[in-house]
């Protein structure tokens, strides 16, 4: 049986394979490993993702502390957008993890 080796992570792979079986990345036919132009979409990491929930957890105590000083329209928008920025942040985590 003959191999080919993937594109994007070098694991070995059948020439019958449809995508690697390391990395998802997809195989064209006869054997071919797909280009980087074959990619449909690159998604962002769960990094940034994390950090938008950081942020987010960030401008939201800011809008609390910012009750504390009577600043209570900061607070408002602070709070709104950090909540926000949080739910933005564990979606996007939720709608890119791996299974």
């Amino acid at each position: 049986m003959s191999r080919i080796l993937c594109s994007e992570c070098q694991a070995a792979l059948s020439t019958h394979a449809e995508a690697c079986r390391e990395c998802g990345y997809p195989v064209m036919a006869r054997g071919q490993p797909a280009s980087p132009t074959d990619k449909e979409t690159v998604p962002a990491s769960l990094k940034e993702y994390r950090l938008m929930q950081l942020a987010g957890i960030g401008l939201s105590c800011a809008g609390f502390l910012a009750v504390l000083a009577d600043a209570l329209v900061f607070a408002g928008v602070s709070v709104t957008v950090g909540i926000g920025t949080y739910m933005t942040g564990l979606l996007g985590a939720w709608w890119n993890s791996t299974e």
